[in-house]
C-alpha cells in the first residue's frame, strides 16, 4: 500500500501529459513551463516511489544503500524545485511574465530559495543533518530538513501573494485552482507526517495539477478550430490584462485584405485549409525570430502577434519575413493565389492605452493607414490629424453624444413647379472639441460598426422634431423636413413607437416628417423594414428612397414600398452630358413618374444642370419635381438656415 499513492500520482501525471499532447499544446512559453512543472513532479514522484521501494523490498547492503541515497537526493532536488518552477508558470499564465523577468524582488526570492535548498542538500553529503539512511536501509529525517519546510512555506506565501495581487486580472476558476495547489500540498505533507506509510503528498499535488489542466487550460476552447491559432476571445483577455497591468508589448497585425475574394475563389473548404496553412507558417516565423509568442486569429483575415519583447529589430525582421512570404504567389492544391496583405505594429500602452481605441485600430488599420505593403508603425502616423481622428472615432463619438457636439444642418430643396424652396434635408455634423469639424463620411460608418448609430439617430430625430415645433413652417414656406434613416434604425423593433412618442411630445403633424431610406436598408431585413415603413406611413409620415441608382435599383422594392419620392443619385447628374446617359436619365424619370412617384435630383451644382432638368418640365410623365444641391445652397446651421429661408420668402430664385 505504501507505493499505491505514488503509482496513482504517476498515472495522473501521464494522463495530464496525454491530454496536453492531444490538445496540441506544443507552442508558447506557458505551455513549455507547464510541461516543466509536470516533468519536475514526475521525477519527484518516481524518486519517492524508488526510495519507498528500496526501503521495503531491497536487501540491506552497501550498494543498495548508495542507490537509495541517490534516489533521496533526486527526490529532494526535484521536490524542492516544484514551487520555484511553478512560480514562473504562474506569471506566464496570468500574462505577467515581464514582472517575473524584471522585478528584482521576485528574482531575489526565486534565486534565494533555489540556492538555499541546493546548499543545504549538498551539505548533507558532508554532514547528514537533513536525512540519513542507515545500514538497514531505514530512512531517518534529521533536524536540518526543517530548512526545506521553512523555505517551502515562505515560497508558498510569496506565490499566494503574487496570485492575490493580480486577482483582478485572473478568471475566478483559474484563481481558485491556482491557489488550491497549496492547501492540497500542505494536506499531503501533514498526512504523510502523521502516517509515514501513506506517501500521499505527490498524489495530492498531482490532483491539483489535474484540476488545473481540466478547469483552466481548456486549450481547445482558446483555439480557433479552423486556423489552429488562438481565438479573438483569448486575444481579448490578453490585451485586457496587458492594459490593466501596464505591460509593455508589441502587437504585430497582419490583415489579408482580399480574404473574401480568396474564399469565393477557393470555396469554403480549401479556404479553411489556406487559413490553417498560413497560421502554421506565421507561427514558424515567430519561432525562427526567437519570439516565443502565440498567433491569434481575430476573424475576417486578421492575424496578430502579441509579444513582450522590447527588441523592435526582431519585430521588424518578423514583419519582413511575413511581407516576403505574402508577396509571392501562394498555392492551395492546383489554385494559385495572390494575397493583398497589410502589416502594422503598435506598442501598448506606449502608443495606445485604451482598449476601445486599440480594438478600433486593429479592425480598421488597413483602411485608415496609407496603402503600403511595407510594415507600418502606429508611431509614425500618430501626429497625423486624419489618422488620429480615424483611430479615435469611437471615443470621439462617445464624447460627442455625452457633450452634445453633434449639430443639425439643413439644406433647402427647390421645387421646379412652385419655383421656390418647399422643404429641406437634415444633415448631421460633428464639431469635436479637439479635432474640430469631422466629416460624416468618417464617423457614420464607425458609428454603424460600434452601434452608436442608434443614439445618433435618436438625437437627429429628436432635434429635427424640436426644430419643426419651434418654427412657423407656413411662414417659412416649408412643407416638411427630410431625415436620413440608417440601416440600423430601419430594423429597430421599437422604431414606430419611438417616432410616435416624439410626434406626440412636440405636437407635430406627421406630414412634417419625410424619412429617407436607402435600397441597402430596405434589403437588409425586408420583413422588419416593410413593417416599420408601412406603420409609419399609415400614421401620415412620408418616405423618400435615397441614392436611387447607386445599388442594383430593385424596381420591385420601389413599387411595393409606400415611397412618395425617389431621389436620383448625383451619378445621374454627372453623366448628363453623355447623350446615352441622358437618354437613360429621362427614361428613369419617366418610369418613376408612371409609377406615381415624385422625383428629386441630388447633387445639382451648376446652372446648366438646373436648366436641363427644368426644361424637362414637371408634368405627369417626364419631368422631375425637385432639385437639391450646392447650386442652390450648402447645408447650413439652424440659425443660418432660418435667416436664409426668411430672406427667400421675400422673393424667388
Amino acid at each position: 500500500m505504501i507505493l499505491y499513492y505514488d503509482v496513482c500520482a504517476f498515472i495522473v501525471l501521464i494522463l495530464v501529459v496525454m491530454s496536453c499532447v492531444l490538445k496540441k499544446m506544443f507552442h508558447g512559453r506557458t505551455n513549455g513551463l507547464f510541461y516543466l512543472v509536470l516533468l519536475v513532479m514526475a521525477v519527484a514522484t518516481m524518486a519517492d516511489f524508488a526510495t519507498a521501494y528500496m526501503q521495503n523490498f531491497s536487501e540491506p547492503n552497501e550498494t543498495n544503500r548508495s542507490i537509495e541515497y541517490m534516489w533521496h537526493y533526486i527526490y529532494f532536488a526535484s521536490h524542492n524545485a516544484i514551487l520555484p518552477v511553478y512560480l514562473p508558470f504562474v506569471y506566464s499564465n496570468i500574462g505577467m511574465w515581464h514582472e517575473f523577468e524584471k522585478n528584482k524582488t521576485v528574482r531575489t526570492v526565486w534565486y534565494a530559495s533555489l540556492i538555499i535548498n541546493i546548499i543545504v542538500l549538498f551539505s548533507n553529503l558532508i554532514y547528514p543533518y537533513v536525512f540519513y539512511v542507515n545500514d538497514r536501509l531505514v530512512y531517518e529525517r534529521k533536524s536540518g530538513i526543517a530548512v526545506f519546510y521553512v523555505t517551502a512555506a515562505l515560497f508558498m506565501l510569496f506565490e499566494i501573494g503574487v496570485i492575490l495581487k493580480h486577482r483582478k486580472i485572473i478568471r475566478r476558476d483559474k484563481l481558485i485552482v491556482m491557489i488550491l495547489l497549496f492547501p492540497l500540498a500542505i494536506t499531503g505533507i501533514v498526512i504523510q507526517a502523521i502516517l509515514p506509510d501513506h506517501l500521499v503528498e505527490m498524489f495530492m499535488v498531482s490532483i491539483s495539477i489535474l484540476l488545473f489542466s481540466l478547469i483552466i487550460r481548456r486549450e481547445e476552447e482558446m483555439l480557433d478550430p479552423i486556423t489552429g491559432a488562438r481565438k479573438y476571445s483569448a486575444a481579448h483577455d490578453r490585451v485586457r490584462n496587458i492594459l490593466a497591468t501596464n505591460t509593455h508589448v508589441y502587437i504585430l497585425l497582419l490583415k489579408i485584405r482580399n480574404f473574401r475574394n480568396i474564399r469565393m475563389y477557393l470555396g469554403q473548404e480549401l479556404f479553411n485549409r489556406f487559413l490553417r496553412e498560413q497560421s502554421v507558417r506565421l507561427r514558424s516565423f515567430a519561432v525562427y525570430n526567437s519570439l516565443d509568442e502565440e498567433v491569434y486569429y481575430l476573424e475576417d483575415g486578421l492575424f496578430a502577434y502579441i509579444s513582450e519583447t522590447t527588441d523592435f529589430e526582431r519585430i521588424r525582421k518578423l514583419a519582413i519575413q511575413i511581407k516576403n512570404h505574402f508577396s509571392k504567389t501562394l498555392t492551395v492544391e492546383s489554385f494559385s493565389i495572390m494575397v493583398d496583405a497589410r502589416i502594422c505594429s503598435v506598442r501598448c500602452p506606449d502608443d495606445i492605452d485604451n482598449y476601445n481605441t486599440l480594438y478600433t485600430f486593429c479592425s480598421t488599420f488597413d483602411q485608415i493607414l496609407p496603402d503600403n505593403h511595407e510594415m507600418m508603425n502606429y508611431a509614425d502616423y500618430v501626429d497625423d490629424r486624419e489618422f488620429k481622428i480615424k483611430s479615435e472615432l469611437d471615443d470621439i463619438i462617445d464624447r460627442a453624444l455625452k457633450y452634445r457636439s453633434f449639430k443639425i444642418f439643413y439644406q433647402p430643396i427647390y421645387s421646379i413647379v412652385e419655383k421656390r424652396f418647399v422643404s429641406a434635408e437634415a444633415f448631421i455634423r460633428l464639431r469635436d472639441e479637439i479635432y474640430g469639424m469631422i466629416s460624416p463620411a468618417m464617423f457614420i460608418k464607425a458609428a454603424e460598426i460600434s452601434g452608436a448609430i442608434h443614439a445618433i439617430g435618436d438625437f437627429v430625430l429628436e432635434d429635427v422634431c424640436r426644430f419643426i415645433s419651434e418654427n412657423d413652417f407656413n411662414r417659412l414656406g416649408l412643407e416638411c423636413i427630410e431625415v436620413n434613416m440608417s440601416t440600423s434604425q430601419c430594423i429597430e423593433m421599437n422604431l414606430v413607437d419611438k417616432i410616435a412618442a416624439l410626434i406626440d411630445k412636440y405636437q407635430l403633424s406627421p406630414s412634417k416628417l419625410n424619412l429617407e431610406i436607402t435600397e441597402s436598408a430596405v434589403d437588409f431585413d425586408p420583413d422588419v423594414v416593410d413593417q416599420n415603413i408601412s406603420r409609419l406611413h399609415e400614421m401620415g409620415i412620408h418616405f423618400a428612397l435615397d441614392d436611387y441608382g447607386t445599388g442594383y435599383s430593385n424596381v420591385k422594392r420601389v413599387t411595393t414600398l409606400p415611397v412618395d419620392i425617389v431621389k436620383l443619385d448625383k451619378s445621374f447628374v454627372d453623366g448628363i452630358d453623355d447623350p446615352q446617359m441622358w437618354i437613360m436619365v429621362q427614361g428613369t424619370i419617366r418610369m418613376l413618374k408612371e409609377m406615381g412617384k415624385k422625383v428629386l435630383v441630388e447633387g445639382v451644382e451648376e446652372e446648366k444642370v438646373v436648366e436641363k432638368f427644368t426644361d424637362l418640365g414637371a408634368d405627369y410623365i417626364q419631368g422631375c419635381e425637385y432639385l437639391q444641391g450646392y447650386y442652390f445652397c450648402r447645408p447650413l446651421p439652424e440659425r443660418d438656415f432660418l435667416e436664409f429661408m426668411n430672406w427667400q420668402t421675400s422673393g424667388t430664385i
